[in-house]
């Protein structure tokens, strides 16, 4: 990045960015964001921005009702401080200039800093977040190359691999550049999490001059870098002389600076940009005299010397001796130096010459760039580049094909004042930062309709962590909406959902997203695993989310709990181990992070495992000081080894002072008539309190000891019954609190069907046939039918019903092609139905209704309100009764049988 405390005194930057038709953006500002040098959304799905600031501070900006957390009425940010660099050259370029996340900072909650701490080293940093604020500070890369000037890099990042690539410029003088081997700078270079160089580092040549951390060489100031979501590929945006450009960078890759930019040759490992755009400028190319020659509608130009065009590119033909060849088009490939070609369709077969072709003008300081990984956006939007420009506060792009390679770039935004990075959040918005005026961009589209709002579409998870990606809606729904996460078939088993994996949105708090987590089960190969993970709900496009695992062999911390109770003036113990044998003795140390100082490590605070201790646990004791409160105080323990993930204990003091009791629970305010209404009344108190009702309607009743409260209403009540709870234990003052319980009727259940959808094609043994059931006081169970015969009966309690009992177990092999009519009815607590029927289509022709057999108007379980046939105890084809089991095809068809013979005998 060019001299950005000059440019800041040069440019005049406008508040407003202006962002294409069909968007809008929101400014929101803040005086401690200003000299804002990069940001990254915390992977846990928290909802955090972390945003480094050049001279030290890393702050964050929090979403809250899913937009970011400003002041009451305007839109002004909160930010909280997560840490403070305390030493840092700020001299030109340098400073707090990366960030990044450990790939499994869902569970180590490691972050990762580029700092220049002097003017003459710069150092890789990692803080432990803990509560959101950075402790245990520890410096992973030390005596990373810099003059304390310019082209310092600074760009940071965890590729597929699990490793930690990082990118340092020439340092202003072309330092590193070409061949030179030896130094850091002017590379992309790789490192273990821990921060030691990877032994298969392609220049790794153990006691040879060759530095073992670089992995790409020949760039003059790699500011910012990133990897493609999808493919995992790292591309590299580079600050030019006479051209920005882009690489996809492999290992070995070598852009070329000093000798090259934009024009480097074939062979000996160069590579060519992806995207380009001249520095401050723009490139015009004069065309042959026959230069121009139009067959099929795909046009070859040629130019009378190199061109240096990449596919992708706009370019404007102009003064063609044939007009119908001028105009905006962009390069779909580039057949030699000298030709590219572009489409021009419905034009009839042609050929002519002269003329120009020029280039874009879009900068002259290439910054951050991020792909789109979320769904709020339209559809063609999703996998887009998006970068932008310093100097000329520009903002792109860039369009991929189905191979990947580049296809559009365009300027999409303009006055993104001193732009230095992009990223997009949990909400599926697209963010802008620059440098000067503390200003965030949040872009959004400005209508979108309904629809899975889904970040994070392919998560990478390492093997024994976990990673996340969040859910959400596009806008309020008017009412309730259920969204299912489940593993696809045919994924590998070894990753999981874990936690929760069905959300309910409201109108009221539709805007949150939600948090799915994913498990990555250890095993004992080193094949990377995937699986994709089905995001689905009754009447939207269903996303899905490809998840893969980084293959991590190395030895991890085991810790017996993570929570632990430590009794006043006393000890409380957990144990430590290793998950397989280091590749060397490890010393794991156990430290408070945080929280009340009475609670301390009496022992156990350096532990050391080897290759004979490595699997038997060692145990810490924790003491709670006594101390003259009655708090029970909380403190977090850090337990961390080098190259082992840290593990956080939470250690509770359990206090022996008295204690007043505190209600801590709320009470439910509504209950339905003929069905038990309860609420736990939960509070805390030593010594333990008693309960009692001070106020309450005929029939209710407390337990004095549990404080668990039971009434089942009779009759409505709209204005409400008054409740009044006496919490004491002889320790002053009792704690009361009284509410208002209104009674009404029993609702009838509402079946919410999420697949299949009409007229949906099915196929396979492991077909979805899923819903839920909306009720106001839970439904019992759900009945799966096809063409009128129930085949399943899911029972359950959480309102979320499946064929089968879980996801994919519907088997339409049985089904002959064409229509099928299936019916999703559930049944609450006090025995009302309700259905929902649609129509899927098997095999892959016509979906005309297949001819079924009429059972006519049977009632052998009761008609409910769906008006389906409910078998009052289905059976199996032994006759046990089978719960949540299907019934019987044999048995079915009898009783379909003996329906049609009662039926005949009626009519006769």
């Amino acid at each position: 990045m060019r001299q950005l405390i000059l440019l800041l005194l040069l440019l005049a930057a406008p508040v407003w960015a202006a962002v294409p038709s069909g968007f809008v953006e929101t400014v929101y500002t803040s005086n401690d964001l200003s000299q804002a040098t990069g940001m990254a959304w915390a992977p846990d799905g928290s909802g955090r921005l972390f945003i480094t600031i050049k001279n030290g501070p890393i702050r964050v900006v929090s979403l809250k009702d899913g937009v970011p957390e400003t002041q009451p009425g305007n839109t002004t940010l909160v930010t909280r401080l997560f840490a403070t660099e305390p030493a840092v050259h700020t001299n030109s370029e340098c400073g707090v200039i990366g960030i990044a996340f450990d790939p499994n900072y869902v569970a180590n909650r490691y972050v990762y800093v580029f700092i220049t701490v002097s003017a003459t080293e710069q150092q890789i940093v990692r803080y432990t977040d803990v509560n959101g604020v950075g402790t245990a500070r520890t410096v992973i890369v030390s005596r990373l190359p810099t003059r304390g000037e310019n082209h310092d890099g600074g760009g940071i990042g965890f590729g597929p691999d699990g490793k930690l690539y990082f990118a340092i410029g020439d340092l202003g003088n072309g330092s590193g550049v070409d061949a030179d081997l030896t130094s850091m700078a002017a590379k992309v270079s790789r490192a273990n999490r821990d921060g030691t160089p990877v032994n298969d580092n392609p220049f790794n040549d153990g006691v040879g001059p060759n530095n073992e951390y670089i992995w790409a060489r020949g760039f003059r100031n790699p500011f910012t870098l990133t990897f493609q979501p999808s493919t995992g590929q790292l591309w590299v945006n580079v600050v030019g002389t006479g051209y920005e450009q882009t690489f996809v960078v492999p290992r070995r890759g070598h852009a070329g600076y000093n000798d090259y930019e934009n024009n480097q040759p074939t062979g000996n490992d160069y590579i060519t940009p992806v995207i380009k755009y001249r520095t401050n400028g723009f490139d015009t190319r004069t065309l042959t005299a026959t230069g121009a020659a139009r067959a099929g509608g795909v046009t070859t130009f040629t130019t009378t010397g190199n061109h240096g065009f990449r596919k992708g590119e706009k370019l404007t033909l102009e003064g063609v001796g044939d007009a119908s060849f001028n105009g905006d088009f962009y390069v779909a490939s580039v057949p030699s130096m000298t030709t590219v070609t572009v489409t021009q369709s419905g034009l009839p077969d042609a050929t002519s010459g002269g003329g120009t072709a020029k280039t874009q003008e879009l900068g002259g300081c290439m910054n951050g760039g991020v792909f789109y990984d979320a769904t709020l956006f339209p559809p063609e939007y999703r996998g887009n580049y998006f970068f932008g420009d310093y100097n000329d506060a520009t903002f792109m792009r860039a369009t991929l094909a189905q191979d990947n390679t580049v296809a559009t770039v365009d300027l999409w935004g303009t006055s993104f004042s001193s732009y230095v990075d992009a990223s997009v959040g949990p909400d599926g918005a697209l963010y802008t930062i620059g440098v000067s005026g503390g200003r965030l961009r949040r872009i959004v589209p400005t209508t979108t309709g309904q629809r899975l709002v889904v970040t994070n579409l392919y998560p990478r998870v390492m093997e024994g962590g976990k990673a996340t990606f969040t859910v959400g809606l596009a806008e309020a729904p008017t009412t309730s909406v259920v969204v299912d996460v489940f593993r696809a078939p045919g994924g590998s088993s070894d990753l999981r959902v874990s936690g929760v994996a069905t959300f309910t949105f409201t109108p009221q708090d539709w805007s949150t997203p939600r948090v799915v987590t994913i498990d990555a089960l250890e095993d004992a190969d080193n094949e990377v695993d995937t699986a994709t993970f089905t995001v689905a709900s009754s009447g939207l496009t269903s996303e899905s989310v490809l998840a893969t695992t980084i293959e991590d062999n190395s030895a991890q911390l085991v810790l017996s709990s993570s929570n632990v109770a430590v009794p006043e003036d006393g000890t409380a113990t957990f144990d430590v181990s290793l998950t397989r044998q280091p590749a060397r003795t490890v010393t794991v140390t156990v430290t408070r992070a945080s929280g009340d100082a009475d609670l301390t490590v009496e022992s156990g605070g350096s532990l050391i495992f080897n290759a004979s201790n490595w699997n038997a646990p060692q145990t810490v004791t924790l003491r709670a000081a006594a101390d003259a409160d009655n708090q029970d105080g909380v403190a977090l323990f850090t337990v961390a080894g080098p190259g082992l993930d840290a593990r956080t204990v939470t250690a509770t003091e359990v206090d022996d002072e008295d204690l007043a009791p505190i209600i801590t629970s709320t009470a439910p305010t509504q209950a339905v008539v003929g069905n038990v209404y309860r609420y736990d009344v939960e509070a805390r108190a030593r010594p333990a309190a008693t309960y009692s009702l001070t106020t309450a309607p005929t029939g209710m009743s407390i337990d004095a000891a549990t404080g668990l409260i039971t009434w089942t209403p009779t009759a409505v009540s709209t204005a409400g019954e008054p409740v009044s709870v006496r919490v004491a234990n002889n320790v002053a003052p009792e704690a009361t609190q009284a509410f208002t319980v209104t009674v009404k009727q029993d609702d009838a259940p509402v079946a919410v069907l999420t697949r299949p959808t009409q007229d949906e094609r099915v196929s396979g043994a492991g077909a979805e046939f899923y819903g839920d059931c909306q009720d106001d006081v839970g439904c019992t169970r759900a009945e799966f039918f096809v063409d009128g015969v129930q085949r399943y009966v899911d029972e359950r309690t959480d309102n979320h019903f499946h064929f089968g009992g879980e996801h994919n177990r519907w088997d339409t092999t049985e089904l002959s092609p064409g229509g099928h009519l299936v019916r999703f009815a559930v049944v609450d607590t006090s025995g009302q139905r309700h259905h929902v029927e649609v129509k899927v289509c098997v095999g892959e022709g016509d979906c005309t209704l297949v001819p079924q057999p009429d059972p006519g108007p049977v009632r052998d379980g009761g008609m409910g309100s769906d008006g389906g046939m409910s078998p009052p105890d289905p059976k199996d084809d032994s006759g046990c009764s089978c719960g949540s089991a299907p019934m019987g095809s044999l048995a079915w068809a009898a009783l379909t049988a003996l329906a049609l013979m009662r039926r005949k005998r009626r009519q006769d």
